[in-house]
């Protein structure tokens, strides 16, 4: 069990649900035919537990984290296809992306022995501060509109999707309505070369270590990751300072799966340089540090 109300989680099959919620989409899809519709599909692949359906045990190379991958493509291609039956595909904004960055669970620890890192090189993990707890993958498709192919480094936040779809329906807000959210069309169509966000407020599961993106700029009010801080390989919540001991990457806070005597009280990345965080630049770059944090404290501050 993993929490929440057993009674209810006791009338699920869990290796059912993914094609379950896949079916409920692509039929009511169907039955919005004649109808512009907009469809929200939150799959649980690939969150814990991990249990792939069983045409899918088996099918990849690293466990069932990579079986419950193959699902979950199985699931996004199923919804494609739908598009394409409809006739819809060419007419039909499709965005994939997800919550938050991988977890270093149990699941997450077995594969990552088997050699699948994944969140790639970023630093940390989910609920961390660290790139590796929030950056995620964000795919759109809507052919005519979105180059094929084209990449951005824009900076966006899923807060973002509200403003962009009002926009894209012609709904108009309130002031008060998405005060934090952004209309991304023009950065989807390759209309606007600069950036329409020029900074993100991130909150890992510490409230002591809110952190604020700006260009390429990250700095963290606070020392180590904000996440999950168990130091015993095989709990589900291993992380911090002793994950880079399990997983052998670099921070220069962090020696021996700790932190430093001496870290510093913060924490300044140049993402543009040093995308994996391996160095903390809190104390050769002050200038930036204080900039940062004041545009940190004014955006906690502000109404």
């Amino acid at each position: 069990d993993i929490g929440g109300a057993e009674m209810a989680h006791d009338l699920y099959v869990d290796e059912e649900v993914g094609t379950n919620l896949k079916d409920k989409a692509l039929t009511w899809m169907k039955e919005q035919r004649e109808n512009p519709f907009f469809l929200y599909l939150a799959t649980t692949n690939i969150h814990h537990p991990f249990t792939p359906a069983p045409r899918f045990v088996g099918t990849s190379d690293c466990g069932v984290y990579g079986d419950f991958v193959h699902e979950l493509d199985y699931i996004v291609g199923e919804v494609m296809n739908t598009l394409e039956e409809l006739g819809v595909a060419d007419n039909t904004l499709v965005i994939f992306t997800s919550d938050n960055g991988g977890m270093l669970n149990i699941t997450g620890q077995r594969t990552w022995k088997i050699g699948h890192k994944m969140n790639g090189d970023l630093l940390g993990f989910k609920f961390d501060a660290w790139e590796g707890g929030h950056r995620i993958p964000f795919i759109a498709r809507w052919p005519g509109k979105i180059k094929k192919g084209a990449v951005s480094d824009h900076l966006i936040s899923n807060v973002d999707m509200f403003a962009t779809f009002a926009s894209l329906t012609n709904t108009k807000l309130k002031p008060e309505d998405g005060r934090d959210s952004y209309n991304l069309l023009p950065i989807f169509m390759g209309i606007e070369k600069k950036q329409i966000r020029d900074q993100l407020i991130i909150s890992p599961v510490s409230k002591d270590h809110i952190a604020i993106r700006k260009g390429n700029w990250v700095f963290i009010d606070n020392k180590g990751n904000g996440g999950f801080t168990s130091s015993v390989v095989g709990d589900q919540g291993l992380g911090g300072a002793a994950a880079l001991l399990f997983t052998g990457q670099e921070n220069s806070e962090i020696e021996n799966g700790k932190l430093k005597e001496d870290a510093a009280p913060g924490q300044l990345y140049d993402l543009a340089q040093d995308p994996s965080q391996k160095v903390n630049l809190y104390y050769q770059r002050p200038e930036k540090v204080m900039h940062m944090k004041q545009a940190l404290e004014q955006a906690l501050n502000s109404k």
